[in-house]
């Protein structure tokens, strides 16, 4: 029998979905905290789970040769020392949420949807449109590359920001993070969706934010690390930035009495951006499941020296 730990707040709804499955050879335990998961670490071999309880969890489970992070971010587990088994992410599954969200943020920028529902007389000023405008892109992996998909379809031009230049479907152009400049110059938005690693860190900073075109709009959906937040509130104040949405930031929750909420252009969206249902969730863990019980190769494996 291969021993599984789930261990997540969701426990109890991804126990809902498992038990609806067959998994072959599979002694399924169902932990929602850390003082419940202990005692069933010690005879472990699979963890499935939120990555900041796994990392916990990882020096008790000698026996672990396998761990799926429900998680796009597996940030506590890629700091963990321990290295000594096989993690898997979650992939293939945000791209369409993602997309929803920065295109109506920039939808609504354009069209002044916020200013016209406000109005309380007639305005028939004219509104501005996406089609036509330069999107940059950072990270061009399954949620960038659907994004860029889509934009294309809107009439966007579209560029990609990864670590080499690769050519990615759905971009026009992309460029590696060693021309990040010539990549952002004159865009008129800038998303980024990078992952947490030591070579995404603060690539939105104030000499990058300069090359974008003046009133530009900055959508960060993916990790807080690659954005300066003090360099985004100066390009707010000087007009640099038109807008910035952040759905992400260095420190959560942000307080309450936080200044942020008080900047003039900055929307914090609360890590809202992209939201998951477990049963796609736990589809993933099960198509894996079964590759790990035939002997195959899993899905998404997660490199910890890239972070990704």
């Amino acid at each position: 029998m291969h021993k599984v730990l789930v261990l997540s707040q969701h426990a109890a709804r991804y126990r809902e979905l498992l038990e609806a499955e067959t998994l072959p050879g599979a002694d399924l335990r169902y932990a929602a905290d850390l003082d419940t998961a202990l005692p069933l670490a010690a005879d472990t071999e699979i963890l499935f789970g939120a990555p900041d309880l796994l990392a916990e969890v990882l020096p008790h489970c000698p026996l672990l040769r396998w761990a799926q992070s429900s998680w796009a971010g597996v940030t506590p587990l890629l700091q963990a020392e321990r290295r000594d088994y096989q993690l898997t992410g979650v992939k293939d599954i945000f791209g369409p949420p993602m997309t929803e969200f920065v295109l109506a943020w920039l939808l609504a920028l354009e069209r002044n949807i916020p200013s016209r529902h406000a109005a309380q007389g007639w305005d028939d000023s004219r509104d501005g449109q996406i089609a036509g405008k330069r999107i940059g892109i950072m990270g061009t992996g399954s949620i960038g590359a659907h994004l860029a998909g889509v934009c294309r379809a809107l009439g966007l031009a579209t560029r990609g920001l990864n670590s080499d230049g690769r050519r990615v479907e759905g971009f026009d152009r992309c460029w590696g993070t060693a021309d990040r400049l010539a990549f952002a110059d004159g865009l008129d938005y800038l998303v980024a969706l990078l992952p947490d690693t030591p070579a995404t860190d603060g690539l939105v900073d104030a000499e990058l934010l300069a090359r974008l075109q003046p009133g530009a709009v900055l959508v960060n959906g993916g990790r807080g690390n690659s954005v300066d937040t003090q360099a985004v509130v100066a390009a707010l104040a000087d007009r640099q930035l038109r807008h910035a949405v952040l759905d992400v930031l260095p420190r959560e929750p942000v307080s309450d009495d936080d200044p942020l909420w008080q900047v003039e252009g900055l929307s914090i969206t609360s890590h809202t951006a992209a939201p998951t249902p477990g049963s796609a969730i736990v589809a993933i863990f099960i198509e894996n499941y079964r590759r790990y019980a035939a002997g195959e190769p899993l899905s998404h494996p997660i490199d910890f020296q890239r972070g990704y």
